[in-house]
């Protein structure tokens, strides 16, 4: 069987992806410091990780973000401050922390969401439905292919 032929790639595609994200991380960033949120966008994506985990440990909410648990501690220490997480013994290994939610996240966690939506939508006006679903799909194909070679 004939191997597919693959059309070489131009290196500026990724350096098209890596603009891409930092101007999408900044736009994220100016909307929620317009909304008067105190709150960073990687504060924000741990939220929303915490959430979507449930009561999790730190090293395993680190590995879901993709991020150094070093960097997670200093994103931890923010939200804690603000009374959005709280760091509790894991019942299952003393030396642990399971990571939750506190009661006062999930408003903060509602007004975030829509703020990013909104940023998110004005960022992407130009798509069509069909060609976001598109773009989405094919941004989570690269990126499990690129986790499967870490």
């Amino acid at each position: 069987m004939e191997s597919a032929i693959r059309a070489p790639v131009d290196d500026s595609l990724a350096f098209l992806l890596v603009t891409a994200g930092r101007l999408l991380r900044a736009r994220l960033a100016s909307a929620l410091h317009a909304a008067d949120l105190d709150i960073t966008t990687s504060e924000a994506r741990t939220l929303a990780m915490a959430q979507r985990l449930g009561a999790v440990r730190q090293a395993e909410l680190a590995a879901s973000l993709g991020i150094e648990p070093m960097s997670l501690v200093n994103h931890l220490d923010r939200l804690e401050k603000a009374g959005m997480v709280q760091r509790v013994p894991d019942p299952g290994d003393r030396r642990g922390k399971l990571v939750r939610l506190t009661p006062a996240a999930q408003p903060q966690l509602k007004q975030i969401r829509e703020v990013l939506n909104g940023a998110r939508e004005a960022a992407m006006h130009n798509f069509s439905p069909t060609e976001l679903a598109t773009f989405q799909a094919y941004l989570q194909r690269l990126c499990r292919d690129l986790m499967d070679d870490v």
